[in-house]
């Protein structure tokens, strides 16, 4: 089971939080899951009974042998046939290259480094801030109550 971080504004599929991005009358629940450490049964499971309508894959690097059964080629049909969940992928949600390097290369120096982490968010925060975010994300909503951001990590706490 992922749990809620408190430092942190992600919410796991066990975690709803109500968003504000919809009308009044609406209420838009917003998960993240990770698939690392996770078998393709509980991957597909938890988004099942989550009720998700529609899965965002916001990893930049999403069709690697790494990805195994979460690569692009192959997750819209697994969405779709184990589901019933539509699949789009958004990579302007994800980190540049040179920042996901950059940090890499700081965790390979110093996998304990207490900054690499913050130093990462912050500088995240600040490419996404000139990025129609917002409007981005209300068209890929469209209409479902409930969507699911698909990163790489195996918690929420360091997920982008």
């Amino acid at each position: 089971m992922i749990s809620h971080p408190s430092h942190s504004p992600r919410w796991s599929l066990e975690k709803p939080v109500d968003n504000s991005c919809c009308s009044k009358t609406d209420t838009l629940r917003i998960y993240t899951i990770g698939f690392s450490g996770k078998s393709a049964q509980k991957f597909f499971t938890t988004l099942k009974d989550s009720s998700v309508k529609k899965l965002i894959d916001i990893r930049r690097s999403n069709n690697t042998l790494f990805c195994g059964f979460t690569r692009q080629r192959d997750l819209p049909f697994f969405l779709d046939r184990i589901c019933r969940i539509s699949y789009i992928h958004e990579p302007e949600f994800a980190p540049s290259e040179a920042l996901l390097r950059d940090y890499r290369k700081k965790l390979k120096t110093d996998k304990n480094d207490p900054p690499a982490w913050p130093d990462f968010a912050k500088h995240y925060l600040d490419e996404v801030q000139n990025l129609p975010i917002i409007s981005i994300f209300k068209n890929h909503v469209n209409g479902a109550d409930s969507v699911c951001f698909l990163c790489a990590e195996k918690t929420p706490d360091q997920c982008h």
